[in-house]
């Protein structure tokens, strides 16, 4: 009996041992597994990919133009901006108005009330100041007939007669109400700036508001003297403004070059003016960073800006694992100019290798929520 015991655990010792052998060697196939990828690889399902918006894109070789990075402004283009005035004295009331609001052609800007300056009713005054002088040029022009007037005081008759005629029109164009004279916007746009506010008084001639149609606006780029030989050679020019993460490109909204010439203000720097269509939310008034390319051409690979992330002063790329779709791995890219939407890569990335152009960010998120241990397959 003794000996029937000791057999059979010698033989589960040996099934245990090949167990052991079994599971330790598939282990180490795991472990092969795990660790088979590029140190630095993070992996996200191809559904996961589609999810967050991540695509990828090869990188390209070829001529990439100079660049002069500097700085400029948006400005309203000639012609497209009109300043509103006061016709009357009086206290202004602006209703809901604010800078920003969009107006018509011919729509209300302002209201402007008389009837607490005890000047009495502007229109019927205009008018009794109109019906004067026509009564008084009608009555020189009989006079002059009987050789009674002299043809230059009758100039001047005809001459006070038109003004008060003008006066007088111009008031009862405006839409007079029991309210007052309304002011009105001479075109369609939008309010850019309000110099007054509602219960300011103001007088004939004094400006209430900045209307602009905001269709055709201009970019002045202050360029360094340094690169002065250059500006000739400018083919296009990228800008980003301040509020929104977008490239703009001048070609892209029908721009073109206006002109460059010497600072007014005799700095050390080349105003160099654009005209483009606003097709978007810009805001005339506001600073840009701006991408000057020229038509000087370096060769080498590029890639878009959306690619690059950085990380404590490093950039780095994600390049897609050539032997698994699932995987990305970092790279870091020593980086050489920019146009505000591509840029050159001097080491790092080889033509063709794909890298992720569009959502970077979550890659490298994903990145950071990786167990350091490595990934993990299910089976």
């Amino acid at each position: 009996m003794k000996k029937y015991i000791i057999t059979m655990m010698a033989v589960l010792a040996i099934f245990s041992g090949c167990d052991n052998r079994s599971r330790h060697v598939e282990a180490e196939d795991h472990a092969s597994e795990t660790h088979s990828h590029e140190e630095g690889t993070i992996e996200i399902s191809p559904e996961r990919q589609e999810l967050l918006g991540i695509t990828v894109s090869p990188v390209r070789a070829g001529d990439f133009g100079g660049v002069i990075r500097t700085s400029g402004r948006i400005l309203s283009a000639s012609g497209d901006e009109m300043t509103v005035v006061a016709p009357v004295d009086g206290v202004v009331s602006l209703g809901n108005l604010a800078e920003g609001s969009p107006v018509g052609n011919g729509s209300r800007i302002a209201t402007i009330s008389t009837g607490r300056l005890g000047t009495g009713d502007p229109i019927a005054k205009a008018k009794a100041t109109y019906e004067a002088a026509r009564k008084e040029y009608e009555r020189d022009l009989q006079l002059r007939d009987d050789n009674i007037v002299s043809e230059s005081h009758l100039d001047q008759s005809l001459l006070e007669y038109e003004r008060a005629k003008a006066d007088y029109e111009a008031l009862t164009a405006s839409g007079a109400s029991a309210s007052g004279i309304n002011v009105t916007s001479p075109l369609a746009g939008f309010v850019k700036n309000l110099m007054v506010r509602s219960g300011d008084f103001v007088q004939t001639g004094s400006p209430i508001a900045t209307v602009s149609r905001n269709r055709r606006v201009r970019l002045r780029a202050d360029v360094p003297e340094k690169y002065y030989g250059q500006i000739s050679a400018v083919t296009d020019a990228v800008f980003k403004t301040s509020y929104s993460d977008r490239s703009y490109g001048l070609k892209d909204l029908g721009g073109r070059m206006v002109g460059y010439g010497r600072s007014s203000d005799g700095g050390n720097y080349i105003p160099v003016t654009f005209e483009f269509d606003n097709r978007g939310d810009l805001v005339p008034g506001s600073y840009v960073e701006v991408y000057l390319k020229t038509s000087a051409p370096s060769d080498g690979i590029h890639i878009p800006l959306g690619a690059v992330v950085e990380d404590q002063g490093v950039r780095y790329v994600f390049v897609k694992d050539d032997d698994d779709e699932d995987a990305f791995i970092r790279r870091e890219v020593r980086l050489g100019l920019s146009d505000g939407r591509e840029v050159m890569v001097l080491s790092g990335l080889k033509e063709g290798e794909l890298v992720v152009t569009e959502g970077a960010v979550h890659v490298k998120l994903a990145g950071v929520s990786a167990v350091p241990a490595g990934h993990t397959h299910n089976h």
